[in-house]
C-alpha cells in the first residue's frame, strides 16, 4: 500500500496519519585542520646525527670544508657543529660578500703558508670562483 492509500483509508475513520518522524538532525562536523608536520631536519653527513635548532644544523652542514685527499684531489665534506674540526682550519672569503670556505688538513697549512695548490685554483675556477683581481664568489666572479 502506498502514502496516497493509506491517508484515504484513514480518512474514512476521521483520522489524520501520523506525520512521519523528522529525521535526526546532525551537527555539522568540526572542519579539519590539516596536519602540520615539522620540517625534515637533515643529517649530518659525517657523523649523521640530527642538531638543534634545526635551522642552525641545516646551516652548519650546507658550510663547505675542502681538503685534498690522498689521490691529490679537491673533496667537499660537510660537518655539524657536534663534529666539525676545530683546528688546523683555514678559510677563504669572497671579497665581495663574505661567503667562505673552510680548508682542513694539508690545504690548510698550504693556504696558510700563502700558497694556493693549483688543485685548489683548479677546482675554485670549476665552481664559478675567480681568484683575480681578488677572490669573488660565483655570484660576483662575473
Amino acid at each position: 500500500m502506498d502514502q496516497d492509500e493509506t491517508t484515504a483509508q484513514l480518512s474514512l475513520f476521521g483520522l489524520e496519519p501520523e506525520p512521519e518522524p523528522e529525521a535526526p538532525r546532525r551537527s555539522p562536523e568540526p572542519a579539519r585542520i590539516p596536519e602540520q608536520r615539522a620540517a625534515e631536519v637533515p643529517l649530518c653527513p659525517s657523523c649523521h646525527r640530527e642538531g638543534s635548532p634545526p635551522e642552525q644544523h641545516a646551516r652548519d652542514i650546507a658550510q663547505q670544508w675542502l681538503e685534498i685527499t690522498a689521490a691529490g684531489q679537491i673533496a667537499v665534506r660537510r660537518f655539524c657543529a657536534a663534529c666539525q674540526p676545530h683546528f688546523g682550519l683555514e678559510f677563504l672569503a669572497c671579497e665581495l660578500c663574505g661567503l667562505d670556505l673552510f680548508l682542513i688538513g694539508e690545504l690548510a697549512h698550504e693556504v696558510a703558508s700563502d700558497r694556493l695548490p693549483t688543485v685548489l685554483l683548479t677546482w675554485l675556477a670549476a665552481e664559478g670562483w675567480s681568484p683575480h683581481p681578488v677572490l669573488t664568489c660565483p655570484s660576483h666572479a662575473r
